[in-house]
């Protein structure tokens, strides 16, 4: 049986693309803000694109703060860009305003790079590959090459800096300043780049996801 996809709906400008990609690859997915449509799904995406704050206000607005937290922690999970940095306890782009706080850390703006946004391609450096089965970034360990790096698409201003070190599974240099760009604990995945514009590789990673549940 086909497993069914919640793609979050809050107002992210990238929503499209993402479905897009995950109905190229096959899957069974459903663009939705519906709570009981997300608690029924068998994972999640949730993607987003824009700023920290303006984020955090579209989720409580929708009364999806709950939902989204409690699939974080139950079901086969993928963060993407906006995303990943909401999972996080609170951003600079704009102090004062909490984030989910299902991981712990905090998203900040590039320190050194004097060029902002960073965007284009860039390796993504595999740290801690986790190659047991049914693990979300198995096969992106498998497609990466010998010196596991692996180029994909990023659009921001700020990363994720999370406390606990061993969460990070890839990390990704720019101008001088290594950055966070993904994360992995237990069900949860969360990436700073854009997988839906990264070409094949990027539909590889989403198959990943899609395959392990």
């Amino acid at each position: 049986m086909k497993k069914n996809i919640s793609l979050i709906d809050f107002g992210a400008g990238n929503l499209h693309s993402v479905y897009k990609a995950l109905k190229f690859i096959g899957a069974s997915v459903e663009v939705t803000k519906d709570i009981t449509i997300i608690e029924k799904s068998d994972a999640i995406v949730f993607p987003g694109v824009g700023a920290f704050g303006s984020a955090i206000s579209s989720i409580k607005k929708a009364n999806l703060e709950e939902v989204i937290k409690n699939a974080a922690n139950t079901k086969p999970f993928l963060g993407i860009c906006i995303g990943m940095q909401v999972l996080f306890e609170e951003g600079e782009e704009n102090p004062g305003i909490k984030g989910l706080s299902i991981l712990k850390g905090k998203v900040v703006r590039f320190r050194t790079a004097k060029k902002i946004p960073h965007m284009g391609w860039n390796d993504v450096t595999i740290c801690h590959p986790e190659r047991s089965e049914g693990s979300h970034m198995r096969s992106f360990v498998a497609y990466a090459p010998q010196d596991d790096k692996r180029k994909f698409y990023f659009v921001h201003s700020y990363y994720v800096v999370p406390e606990d070190k061993s969460i990070i599974s890839g990390e990704t240099e720019y101008d001088g300043e290594i950055f966070t760009s993904a994360v992995k604990k237990e069900n949860l995945l969360a990436v700073q780049f854009h997988p839906e514009k990264s070409g094949d590789i990027g539909l590889e990673l989403l198959k990943s996801f899609v395959n392990s549940f």
